[in-house]
């Protein structure tokens, strides 16, 4: 009786939805959105289409289950449909007005594109939460369902804003939030290795941390057990954050050596802060953090409930993780440090203070939230990649012409674009001067895989593109050797 239960309700979903093709449904935000995911769950579906311009999808908690959050249980894709003239919006009514609402709860793969997560708006009593990654207990049958070990979360052209409990701007909220295990037993790691890469996004009105990562650590992590093991913010906007727009712990082994001291990666680039907390970035403890082109400007104190972040803006931990080509201005900071820890690198993490500014970044209209950097924006072109630095998507007005005699005044490598990447990348790099020029790439081990050019090349700014199809996934090292320059940075391919 159950099963013909099952097959009526996903008869009647199917007629109601419009199945584009074997693996993707289309959803209209008429529908309880909680609907669409059972069908696609079990229905091989694996995308799911929201074709309403500026439609709110949620529920209408009609039942227990309705007014429970949306439950991501195996891998799906939900994207807006094309050329949608407003993103799609998620949102959770909250009719019991749950003190720690969240829209999405994340067990397995799952990526976003081209939606809005609002956790504010007149359709909801308020959500603290977007989306939290953990266990989950069913309310009806009290079933305890583990999230998945190594999910991989993806977030491409996303909008959060206005996460605060019950809508009240004196409580807190969060965008991501990675929870401890649900029944509290310390010794499952379940919840590690993950990966999650938010691109092209932008939170705004955040009552806490935007992005936190930190219990794993805190309950349970043992020395070698990370609950990220990637984490990846590019091109993104952070406005009006309580707390650190990035909160995320590695393990508790701060050593240099042993199979314990591997942390995961985390890259930060080109990002853009304004109207936020004095505390941007705190990595503690996360070996391999790569932080660059981060515009900081026009700080604020931090929420009622973190009094105490207010001592720096950008703080890495460990050997290997690195912090350079930083803009900060107008920025408030509430706790005393030293000026130069204000953007730190502790526990043998390395600061390029050669490339910490301190310019006005001239944007086209703050008071308005047009954060757009005017054409003589100091800016443009002062990014380790030759681009502004500060989310791109603010670049817009590049000036109109270039000096003919603007050669590089100093030899750079600069990281490469996109990282990580599948399989194509871009890497950027200045010489000051001509020479012969080398550049190698080489695997963990040290050993060459592979030579990306060996030849005479003039000063000037230069490009190269590689593509790596025939690579396995892993950590490379690329190397460039021109006269008596010689630099290294590191790439991931991730396929």
């Amino acid at each position: 009786m159950k099963n013909n239960f099952l097959k009526i309700n996903l008869f009647l979903i199917l007629v109601s939805f419009s199945k584009v093709d074997g693996s993707s449904l289309e959803v209209g935000a008429e529908y309880n959105f909680h609907d669409a995911l059972n069908y696609a769950f079990n229905a091989d579906i694996d995308t799911l289409i929201l074709t309403t311009s500026g439609g709110i999808y949620t529920t209408p908690e009609i039942t227990l289950m309705d007014s429970q959050q949306f439950v991501i249980y195996e891998p799906i894709v939900i994207m807006a449909a094309p050329d949608l003239a407003e993103r799609p919006i998620f949102t959770h009514p909250n009719g019991g007005e749950s003190t720690s609402k969240e829209i999405f709860r994340i067990l397995d793969d799952v990526e976003f594109k081209g939606v809005n997560f609002m956790g504010g708006i007149e359709e909801t009593n308020g959500c603290k939460y977007g989306l939290r990654y953990g266990d989950y207990i069913n309310p009806e049958t009290n079933q305890l369902t583990r999230g998945s070990e190594g999910a991989v979360m993806k977030f491409y052209d996303c909008h959060f804003e206005g996460f605060h409990s019950l809508k009240d701007q004196n409580e807190q909220g969060n965008v991501i939030f990675f929870k401890r295990p649900e029944d509290e037993d310390l010794t499952q790691t379940n919840l590690t290795n993950t990966s999650v890469i938010f691109e092209n996004c932008t939170f705004k009105d955040i009552g806490d941390e935007a992005i936190r990562i930190s219990e794993g650590e805190k309950y349970g992590g043992d020395y070698g057990v990370v609950a990220c093991s990637l984490l990846v913010v590019r091109n993104c906007t952070f406005d009006d954050i309580d707390a650190e727009c990035i909160r995320i712990y590695g393990d508790k082994d701060t050593s240099s050596v042993g199979s314990s001291n591997i942390d995961g990666n985390l890259i930060v680039d080109h990002v853009t802060v304004v109207n936020s907390a004095p505390e941007v970035l705190y990595a503690k403890n996360f070996r391999a953090a790569t932080v660059t082109n981060v515009l900081v400007a026009y700080g604020r104190e931090p929420g009622i409930y973190r009094p105490d972040r207010g001592a720096f803006s950008l703080q890495v931990h460990l050997s290997g993780s690195t912090i350079s080509y930083v803009d900060t201005f107008n920025l408030v900071f509430t706790e005393p440090m030293p000026v130069s820890g204000r953007i730190g690198g502790v526990k043998g993490a390395t600061v390029d203070t050669t490339t910490i500014y301190n310019y006005d970044p001239m944007f086209v209209d703050y008071a308005i939230g047009d954060y757009t950097l005017a054409e003589g924006s100091p800016l443009y072109g002062l990014g380790s990649d030759g681009e502004a630095i500060g989310d791109l998507r603010w670049a817009t007005n590049p000036p109109l012409a270039v000096d003919e005699d603007n050669l590089p005044k100093q030899f750079r490598l600069s990281q490469n674009y996109p990282n990580p990447f599948n399989p194509n990348t871009t890497i950027n790099f200045a010489l000051k001067n001509p020479g012969w020029t080398t550049l190698k790439l080489y695997d963990l081990r040290g050993r060459e895989v592979a030579t990306l050019f060996d030849q005479e090349m003039n000063a000037g700014f230069h490009s190269i593109a590689f593509d790596g199809p025939a690579l396995a996934s892993g950590m490379y090292f690329y190397r460039i050797v021109s006269g008596d320059f010689v630099a290294t940075r590191k790439m991931l391919l991730m396929k």
